[in-house]
């Protein structure tokens, strides 16, 4: 199991991050904090369906040309790229899901780029939105 000692400084100063997180997501109808914390939900679950126990193998058989055959384990580690046996990774994931809409508008690019011509300068008029 990938279970790390967090101590208690370190979660006071992460709750107080969220927190303000939190508070820079603006009010509107979708990409807001409650969005951002479904997407939390959501990735967490993602991840607890790729970690599965460690002793899961594969065995992949490569054939070269001559016919002749050599077999190789793979875990699930090569399976995951490593996720599964890296929290600081699987913490890396959730705090993207949870800050990706930081300052989202909540509208689409194409008005983003009309009535903000500053702003759809900085980005080039691509993905306004979700670069600011």
């Amino acid at each position: 199991k990938n279970d790390v000692e967090v101590p208690v400084e370190a979660k006071e100063q992460l709750r107080d991050y969220i927190r303000a997180i939190a508070t820079m997501y603006r009010s509107n109808s979708f990409h807001n904090f409650e969005h951002a914390s479904h997407v939390v939900l959501s990735v967490n679950k993602l991840l607890g369906r790729i970690v599965a126990p460690s002793d899961l193998e594969d065995i992949l058989r490569d054939e070269s040309a001559d016919g002749q055959g050599r077999e190789e384990t793979l875990t699930l580690h090569d399976h995951t790229y490593g996720i599964t046996s890296d929290p600081l990774t699987q913490f890396a994931l959730l705090l993207s899901a949870l800050i990706h809409d930081v300052d989202h508008l909540g509208v689409p690019n194409t008005q983003v780029i009309v009535e903000q011509k500053s702003l759809a300068k900085v980005y080039a008029q691509r993905s306004v939105a979700e670069q600011n």
